[in-house]
């Protein structure tokens, strides 16, 4: 605090005094504002530059607050006992001529008193101008700031514009001619504004959207908030909704959470206030008439988190794409690999016979996947997180495997007598393992823990409701000889903090895919997948789960 104390100090004296510059100004206006501890010494120090302005009779560290009192009432006297007289004729009765004041002059004296209240006066002016900010702002106050941006390219502008920076009502409108921006308002409103957009801030609780995309994220402790469009209003009360002006003005409303007042009509043309509920999605036209729509679920970034490269529109998670180093929304790489052994990540799969540690292995290059490993319960439980859950009924596996586990990419065609070709898994003659099917390629022996907690974690607002995939033996992989059809099975497990949600053993390669459906709740940490060899050897096991999601709410 000290360093604190210290600038305060030079900022104050340099307002005192007439010279401080506007951008110095601001920054102390923030920081008397919204830090107690620097409020309490701002009004300390002002005292003490009071005090030892006649730093030769007061000395306002050592006399004390007392002695500083009686040398101001000194000072007070003093002067009033020695004031020059001042003559003054008064006029007579009758019709008198009007005489001037007649003052005597006396070389010009700088008394202390006078001094006193100068400073007295400067203090007050500057105390008043920071009470009232602080009451009552007006144009020209900081209301908000940019709290994330990804890929962000602004039109020319003086303004702010990087993560950070706090935004001001009185900077007009600013241009956002693409990517994704956070805005979080001191009020405690939030909003997600996507490129191209238009807009400005009017107040710590108003904004005004003439063209883009914007979502706002309203706590019940803000509720007021209100975007102004040019052709509508919507006053929040306490919700999540969705904003989409055109560049002709027409506006789309989507209410996701709570409820809302919207007002359709340009500005001083307003007319009746429409309740919106979650659910709900209207129109409002330039000539002001409102029109139903369907609420578009996924039209608008919801959560971002630049660190991450995570845009979240409402979409639910794809476990798969998280094996490719994605984030669940697309941006893992098809065909990218796991090593379980490791668990480093690999840019293409290595299919070979290797043999088991036995050892659990973290993944630490994707913060939502917690661990890999291959089962084998021949010795007692297996450990399936890194918060010691174990599988306890975990089958005997021979503690073998012969593929990494992969976000889907393309396995070897045996159909082919070179084994040279190879192509997309296969259910019913539908193509998995593509960015628009995507599948968890995890042959026998394996298995992958994924922490949901993480996931909360960047979604804090979102709930995870279940998790859904389809699980079989891929059809592509057809060996010749009958009897090597009927070994190639496989058994599936689900498993949730350890316990089992699903199995279905002895799956072979001509069984229809088994649906999968596991409900979730908060207090479920970690997801694993595991795909044994079923006792028929881990030959050709080319077991997968097909389009493998995190259903959210």
């Amino acid at each position: 605090m000290n360093s604190d104390k210290r600038l305060i100090g030079e900022l104050v004296l340099q307002a005192l005094e007439g010279c401080i510059s506007e951008e110095d100004f601001n920054r102390l206006q923030e920081m008397i504002i919204h830090d107690p501890a620097a409020q309490e010494y701002y009004f300390e120090f002002l005292t003490g530059y009071i005090g030892l302005i006649d730093h030769e009779k007061v000395d306002f560290e050592t006399q004390g607050q007392s002695d500083y009192y009686s040398s101001l009432l000194n000072e007070f006297a003093d002067y009033e006992m020695t004031a020059p007289a001042v003559e003054i004729e008064l006029p007579t009765p009758e019709k008198a001529p009007v005489k001037m004041l007649k003052v005597e002059k006396t070389p010009r004296v700088i008394n202390k008193f006078s001094v006193y209240s100068a400073v007295i006066s400067t203090a007050a002016a500057l105390i008043f101008l920071m009470l009232f900010v602080k009451i009552a702002p007006t144009t020209g106050w900081s209301v908000a700031t940019i709290t994330d941006s990804m890929n962000a390219q602004w039109s020319p502008s003086e303004h702010p514009t990087e993560i950070g920076d706090r935004l001001w009502n009185n900077e007009g409108t600013r241009w956002l001619l693409k990517g994704t921006i956070k805005i979080a308002f001191d009020y405690g409103a939030e909003v997600i504004i996507e490129g191209p957009a238009e807009f400005e801030l009017d107040g710590g609780d108003e904004m005004v959207l003439h063209s883009g995309r914007l979502y706002a994220t309203v706590p019940k402790g803000a509720a007021g908030f209100t975007v102004q469009t040019p052709y509508s209003t919507v006053i929040d009360l306490g919700t999540e909704f969705g904003v989409e002006v055109d560049f002709d003005g027409s506006t789309d409303v989507h209410m996701f959470k709570g409820k809302a007042s919207l007002i359709p009509g340009a500005i001083g043309e307003k007319g009746d206030g429409i309740e919106l509920t979650a659910g709900q999605a209207k129109e409002v036209t330039k000539t002001s008439q409102v029109r139903e729509l369907g609420l578009q679920q996924n039209a608008f970034v919801r959560r971002m988190d630049s660190k991450t490269g995570f845009l979240w529109r409402g979409e639910n998670l794809n476990l798969a794409d998280m094996v490719g180093g994605g984030n669940g929304l697309g941006t893992g790489r098809v065909g990218s690999a796991i090593d379980p052994l490791s668990g480093q990540m690999r840019p293409t799969p290595q299919f070979d016979e290797r043999d088991g540690t036995n050892k659990y292995a973290l993944v630490r290059n994707c913060p939502f996947i917690d661990g890999v490993f291959v089962p084998d319960g021949e010795f007692g439980p297996v450990q399936v997180s890194s918060q010691n859950h174990y599988f306890e009924d975990c089958p005997d596996t021979g503690n073998q495997f012969y593929a990494d586990i992969v976000n889907g990419g393309r396995v070897k065609d045996r159909r082919d007598p070179g084994i040279k070709s190879y192509t997309a898994l296969l259910f019913n003659d539908q193509e998995y393992g593509t960015s628009r099917h995507p599948a968890l390629l995890l042959h026998s022996n394996g298995g992958i823990t994924f922490d949901l907690e993480a996931i909360r974690q960047l979604l804090p607002e979102a709930e995870i409701v279940s998790f859904t995939s389809l699980c079989g033996l891929t059809d592509v992989v057809r060996p010749r000889a009958a009897e090597y059809i009927n070994r190639l099975k496989a058994d599936f497990f689900v498993l949730v903090d350890g316990e089992v949600r699903f199995e279905h053993k002895g799956v072979r390669q001509a069984d229809e895919p088994d649906a999968i459906k596991i409900d979730l709740d908060r207090k479920d940490r970690f997801l694993t997948l595991i795909v044994s060899d079923g006792d028929g050897g881990y030959g050709e096991d080319y077991s997968f789960f097909a389009e493998p999601v995190l259903i959210l709410k």
